[in-house]
């Protein structure tokens, strides 16, 4: 036996080896325990289309620039303007 099957000898190719060694669970297996791998916390509110910085429900303007964040209705046929438009998708008046 060589001085290098003496130093390294019984070692099964270090990581991961299957000789029965502590834990049976492969890399690839699910734990009970994700550590560092936590599911994204569950935002609700609402999301400013300026700067989408995320506001509390029912909340009127952004918190952080101070876009309305009601949505505009058209001043001749009530209907809901998207953000951004220049005219209303329902009458065609132009939006102020």
């Amino acid at each position: 036996m060589g001085i290098l099957d003496r130093i390294f000898g019984g070692h099964g190719g270090g990581h991961g080896s299957s000789h029965g060694h502590g834990n049976s669970r492969g890399h690839g297996s699910p734990s009970s325990h994700d550590w560092g791998h936590n599911p994204a916390p569950s935002v609700s509110g609402i999301t400013c289309p300026q700067c989408k910085a995320i506001n509390p429900n029912g909340a009127r303007f952004c918190g952080q620039c101070g876009t309305s964040l009601v949505p505009a209705s058209c001043a001749k046929c009530s209907s809901v303007i998207p953000t951004g438009a220049k005219f209303c998708a329902q009458c065609g008046n132009a939006v102020i």
